[in-house]
């Protein structure tokens, strides 16, 4: 059974290291595109939570773009690529069941 968007981002920010992570929350609020992230419903959350607010704020799709984007720019372009690789096989799954 295919991943959900959540889970796929849920295990990418895993993967990260307090220091990425930081990185990445810091790259996220610092973002000049809209929607802007609010610092208070990311900093000191967990990794789960700020999952939650990528989608609520983002969309599934567009929390994906976005994370990959963010990825790119903190040098974990290892977990950019896979979390692209896992995204686009999780919707060709879905186009072929469809």
């Amino acid at each position: 059974m295919p991943r959900s968007i959540k889970q796929l981002l849920a295990e990418t920010l895993e993967d990260l290291s307090q220091k990425d992570l930081d990185k990445f929350v810091f790259q996220l609020l610092d973002r000049s595109g809209e929607p802007r992230v609010r610092r208070c419903r990311v900093e000191g959350k967990s990794r789960l939570d700020i999952v939650d607010v990528l989608v609520s704020t983002f969309t599934e799709d567009k929390a994906v773009d976005v994370t990959v984007e963010i990825l790119g720019s903190i040098g974990c372009n290892h977990q950019a690529e896979t979390l692209c690789e896992f995204s686009r096989s999780q919707w060709q799954h879905i186009w072929v069941i469809l």
